[in-house]
């Protein structure tokens, strides 16, 4: 029964030696324990008991008479069970068992710290057990409230049960039928009687459960202020951390001498299965024999398992001498960087833990599976005594091999417990919230970005002639070197970039060299400041120069073939600009790309074309190739237009009106004036020719000022009534003879009707 096993282990996993203060639950005090419901309690205690002893041995076959009596005992161990739920309950109330401990660790710790780390580890281990019980507690008060509610439809149906009993006795006539429903109401009432008794009890449990939690929430809370207050203050003395190590060289002298006898039973086992496989081998295989055989395989597999986690428990417990000895190094000094070591090594030390432990735990969950199996099996099948000896041999067998796993599992979930209390209490404790893990974890990424800052690259040997002998120096280059040299250099290249700017203004403005000569110095100077810088920086990192002269033999075969066209287009480069005979602005026309020119840079310049395409042409190539430059002196550039007038129009008038609209357009110079040719007798009209010159360089394209001119000759000629024509033939007949005419017959031979 539910109520029962809660019941009990209220009693059996109470701590000891817990407070649960001066703040009892209110509840406990308005309602103690009630003397009438006792004596009430006694009293149908007392009557069902009676009601048993009287109803004597039932005759055979009497069914109802054994019914009551079933029932008559549930009642009396409901009502027996009632009375230990308020005997526990007073004692609950009046005993107060947790207030000696929580006092004896007040005292404890009322003086100033420093204080014991061992006793802070009990202190946590005690609030720790608290907390557990507070889950446990919750656990039983959910399981309860579910067999409650079970409870509360069982009784709605009994006592469903006893009206229709009632009615059932009330219809019947016959004296054996009387007596019958008079046992089927008697066994109804019973069972209502039982239903309420158990509800009751179901009462009471939640009642004493709700009381423990009270207490035991005010005793947490209690335990928790006094582990905030006394932890920042706790000290590991040497004498306390060689107590524990020598505590745990103990426990590894237990574990080797344990080891020392498992081995010494396994090579028995071992010998006897060889002795015991030779002797089936010649001789005639028997069951029992078989049986045997196979035992002493499991045998020998249990010990194997058990050597493993005997090693395992070793292992663990020479870590957990480790983890204290880190421990007693942390708490014993203020210096972050060594309490940051520590850290990072404890925290290493849990994740390998937790690495492991998924193996031990799907290990032990096998093992019990295998002991279900077992004990299924023993209890399943029917089996002779020397079936079942050995069912249960392997069965013991079996509950070794689970025991090993649950051991190393135990020790792993106390260490593992221990070591998140040291990682969130003893190194940057922030109560049980995330703040700890966020601090440690932050901790830990400091620490790894050191490691990787301090890692050495390579190391680069520096010699040095000193009266006369040679002292050789070893560096070694790390990443924190290279990554602090590089943003060195870049930090002084942008100041260098910067005031060469600035230096490249004034030579212009004040000084009234020119754009580009002063865009070279200031390139020319910033190369050189950033070799200069570079060499600095190298001394500054303690990176000799020396580590990289494995690069001259490549460096130099690099200027030989790879460089040499570079070298080339940055001389031409300077050449370009000293001698100036191509600028930016200039329209040039270069292997089949004419455009303007829109920088000229070291290595190449940048021609844009009509179009907006931009062209890099290497400096070289304006050196070795033919290159147009139409405003190399002068910007002015010629252009032309030929008008087509009709034949038998007035040619003079027609000139002076072209002439006249070029002489409007406020984009043709007026020095030299336009003038208009009569070019050409054409096939269809007569050529005129407008010859005018513009400013290369003006905002207003070339294209955009012939049109426009087009379309005020077009308009002007129209209006003076001079036609341009278009290309025509003229076509002439002569129809002085008379046309033959023949007349053809059709396909079909005949002609048309």
């Amino acid at each position: 029964m539910l109520l029962a096993l809660a019941a009990t282990a209220n009693a059996e996993a109470a701590i000891p030696g817990l407070p649960t203060s001066a703040g009892a639950p209110k509840t406990a005090a308005a309602k103690p324990a009630a003397p009438d419901q006792r004596t009430q309690t006694r009293e149908q205690l007392a009557e069902a008991r009676r009601q048993l002893e009287a109803s004597g041995v039932p005759e055979e076959g009497d069914g109802l008479t054994t019914k009551r009596q079933r029932m008559l005992e549930r009642l009396i161990v409901a009502y027996g069970e009632r009375l230990k739920l308020l005997d526990e309950l007073d004692t609950l109330r009046k005993a107060r068992p947790y207030t000696l401990n929580q006092q004896s660790f007040t005292a404890e710790f009322a003086g100033p710290p420093p204080y014991s780390a061992i006793r802070v580890d009990a202190l946590r281990q005690e609030f720790n057990a608290v907390r557990e019980r507070l889950q446990s507690l919750t656990s039983t008060e959910r399981a309860l409230e579910s067999q409650k509610r079970g409870q509360v439809e069982a009784q709605r149906r009994a006592a469903e049960a006893q009206r229709l009993a009632e009615d059932r006795l009330a219809r019947a006539s016959g004296d054996d039928e009387v007596e019958r429903e008079r046992h089927n109401r008697d066994v109804a009432d019973l069972r209502l009687k039982l239903n309420d008794a158990e509800l009751a009890n179901i009462a009471l449990g939640e009642e004493l459960v709700q009381a423990e939690v009270t207490g035991l929430q005010t005793t947490s809370t209690d335990l928790q202020a006094l582990i905030d207050r006394v932890l920042p203050g706790q000290h590991l003395s040497k004498e306390e951390a060689e107590q524990q190590q020598a505590r745990l060289r103990d426990v590894t002298a237990k574990l080797a001498a344990e080891l020392d006898r498992r081995i010494a039973e396994n090579t028995r086992h071992a010998v006897e299965r060889e002795q015991l496989a030779k002797a089936l081998a010649s001789t005639e295989s028997t069951g029992d024999g078989a049986r045997r055989l196979k035992l002493l395989d499991e045998t020998l597999e249990t010990d194997r398992v058990v050597l493993m986690t005997l090693n395992s428990l070793q292992t663990l417990t020479q870590v957990i001498s480790n983890a204290w000895a880190e421990r007693y190094r942390g708490l014993s000094t203020d210096d972050a960087q060594t309490r940051l070591a520590v850290t990072t090594v404890l925290s290493r030390i849990r994740e390998e833990l937790h690495t492991r432990r998924p193996l031990f735990e799907d290990l032990q969950a096998a093992a019990e599976l295998a002991v279900r199996e077992q004990e299924l099996r023993i209890d399943g099948t029917t089996l002779d005594a020397a079936a079942a000896t050995y069912e249960s041999a392997v069965l013991s067998s079996l509950k070794q091999r689970l025991e090993a796993y649950q051991r190393i599992n135990q020790a792993a979930e106390r260490f593992d417990r221990q070591l998140e209390r040291w990682l969130t209490g003893d190194f940057g404790y922030a109560g049980e919230g995330a703040g700890s893990y966020w601090k440690m974890g932050a901790l830990q990424l400091v620490q790894k970005l050191k490691q990787i800052w301090e890692f050495e690259m390579f190391a680069v040997e520096d010699s040095t002639l000193v009266d006369g002998r040679t002292v050789t120096v070893t560096y070694g280059v790390t990443i924190g070197k290279s990554i602090g040299g590089l943003l060195l250099f870049i930090l002084g290249y942008w100041l260098f970039s910067h005031l060469a700017r600035r230096f490249q203004r004034i030579m212009v403005d004040r000084f009234g060299v020119d754009q580009q000569v002063a865009s070279v110095i200031r390139r020319w100077v910033v190369i050189s400041l950033g070799v200069v810088l570079l060499v600095f920086v190298l001394n500054v990192a303690r990176i000799p120069l020396t580590a990289f002269a494995f690069m001259g033999g490549a460096l130099a075969i690099g200027i030989g073939f790879g460089t040499q066209t570079i070298i080339k287009n940055v001389i031409s480069g300077i050449i370009i600009l000293f001698e100036r005979k191509i600028r930016v602005g200039d329209i040039v026309a270069i292997g089949g790309t004419t455009g303007r020119v829109t920088a000229v840079d070291l290595r190449a310049s940048t021609v844009r074309s009509f179009d907006g395409v931009e062209a890099l042409v290497p400096n070289s190539s304006f050196l070795e190739n033919q290159v147009v430059n139409w405003t190399y002196s002068n910007s002015q550039i010629r252009r032309e237009i030929r008008v087509g007038i009709a034949y038998g129009s007035p040619v003079h008038e027609a000139a002076d009106i072209i002439a006249g609209c070029a002489e409007d357009h406020s984009q043709v110079l007026k020095d030299p004036p336009p003038a208009v040719f009569f070019e050409d007798f054409g096939d269809n009209a007569q050529v005129m020719t407008l010859v005018f010159w513009v400013e290369l360089n003006a905002s207003v394209p070339g294209r955009r000022i012939d049109s426009d001119l087009r379309f005020a000759i077009e308009k002007q000629l129209r209006t003076a009534g001079i036609a341009i024509p278009f290309p025509q033939r003229d076509i002439r007949l002569n129809v002085g003879d008379a046309l033959p005419v023949h007349v053809v017959p059709s396909a079909g031979g005949s002609l048309p009707g």
